[in-house]
């Protein structure tokens, strides 16, 4: 019976530490999240603070304006085909979870979540990481306020789709 009980435990190990494994590559933690996978940047943990204003007060009701859009698309542009923006599009509905600086709209990191992926060998990390960088240096959310008042600190979580334009 122990023996019986030693090889379940066993096996049990493999099988939760194969589940819950976590794979990192070209700065990226790659996870699976229910019908997702997401590629995590590796910094994505480093923002988690929630808006203030100056006198340390918690902030909330926020308001902004992404009018990036047209830079999105250059950037999708420059880095993706036509056919891997059209496979991308149709097959795995590409969407980033973006954490965003309350206190200038500068995007900070980034999580891509990409639907019904089976493999995730099939994004390329490598031009995955040129568009997470290339969206921190030249993407921003405009007119951050925060029930009509600027944050003085502290971070917020926004959404940006890809390839739908």
């Amino acid at each position: 019976m122990k023996t019986y009980n030693i090889i379940l435990f066993i096996v049990l190990q493999g099988f939760i530490s194969v589940i819950f494994s976590q794979e990192i590559r070209d700065g990226f933690k790659i996870l699976r999240e229910n019908q997702e996978v997401v590629f995590e940047d590796l910094n994505w943990d480093d923002y988690g603070d929630y808006p203030l204003n100056k006198k340390g007060e918690r902030l909330f009701n926020p308001s902004s304006r992404f009018s990036s859009i047209e830079k999105l698309k250059r950037i999708e542009n420059a880095l993706f085909s036509e056919q891997e923006r059209n496979n991308m599009r149709t097959n795995y509905r590409p969407r980033a979870m973006i954490t965003v600086r309350a206190s200038d709209g500068k995007i900070v990191t980034n999580r891509f979540y990409f639907q019904n992926l089976q493999d995730p060998s099939v994004i390329d990390t490598k031009k995955l990481k040129k568009l997470n960088e290339r969206v921190k240096e030249e993407l921003m959310i405009e007119n951050l306020l925060f029930n009509g008042e600027k944050a003085a600190s502290g971070y917020i979580v926004g959404h940006i789709w890809f390839f739908k334009h």
